[in-house]
């Protein structure tokens, strides 16, 4: 083995240390952070302030505080951006070109990169959904409510995981795409219009197909006058 091959585990840390650096260095990160806080803000106290109209639930139950904390979503496509900027970044600003001088093996530099965003992935999806839930907080306590549902812990964590995981496929498109516009562009307007309008189409006709079949499995093949019916359930029960 050459001198080349022999990365050990000390020298990934020092090239995540690096790429830490580079984050924290740069303004992507806190724009990132700057962007995601306010508009996690802004959506639990627009979902505080239409609860209980147009037949959604009154402030203080647990759908009404489950909907204010349904920051998943704002988690997820921040650091989908920063994984994304983070890695073409490289390529448009050439940066790229020394980190391989200095590191030729491509998967070190890629596993370096991925750690780093991981690990600043939890950080901003923590602190976005975190002041989040403060606001959450703040809204039930100044209406005299200091109790949350029992799944705000769940749902703190599930979002953080998810948009840890969205920060590494950001990277992956970053290295794929080596364009930063396309790729937060595409990858957004996937996340939040195409997916959406195709699982809202595609929803209905899959339960409509499924349920069906599952039922058949389950129990009996439904048939004019046979057990499924509704005498012939009767019959059964009887």
């Amino acid at each position: 083995m050459t001198a080349i091959a022999r990365l050990t585990r000390a020298d990934i840390a020092l090239l995540t240390r690096a790429e830490l650096r580079k984050l924290a260095t740069t303004y992507t990160f806190l724009v990132t952070l700057a962007i995601a806080i306010p508009v996690s803000v802004l959506s639990v106290v627009a979902d505080a302030y239409e609860a209980g109209k147009n037949g959604t639930a009154p402030l203080g139950t647990d759908a009404s505080t489950y909907q204010m904390l349904k920051l998943g979503a704002v988690c997820c496509v921040a650091t989908l951006v920063l994984g994304i900027v983070a890695a073409g970044g490289e390529y448009r600003h050439r940066t790229i070109i020394p980190a391989m001088l200095i590191t030729p093996r491509r998967g070190a530099l890629v596993a370096a990169k991925a750690t780093a965003i991981a690990i600043a992935g939890v950080v901003l999806s923590g602190l976005t959904f975190g002041l989040g839930l403060a606001t959450v907080v703040a809204e039930l306590h100044a209406r005299g409510l200091h109790e949350l549902p029992p799944g705000t812990t769940r749902m703190f964590v599930g979002s953080v995981a998810a948009a840890t995981l969205f920060g590494l496929i950001g990277v992956a498109l970053g290295y794929i795409t080596r364009s930063t516009v396309a790729a937060v562009v595409g990858a957004v307007g996937w996340v939040l219009f195409a997916e959406l309008a195709i699982l809202g189409a595609l929803s209905p006709l899959i339960f409509n197909v499924a349920m069906p079949a599952l039922d058949e499995h389950l129990h009996w093949p439904w048939q004019p006058g046979g057990i499924m019916q509704t005498s012939g359930q009767r019959a059964r029960l009887g």
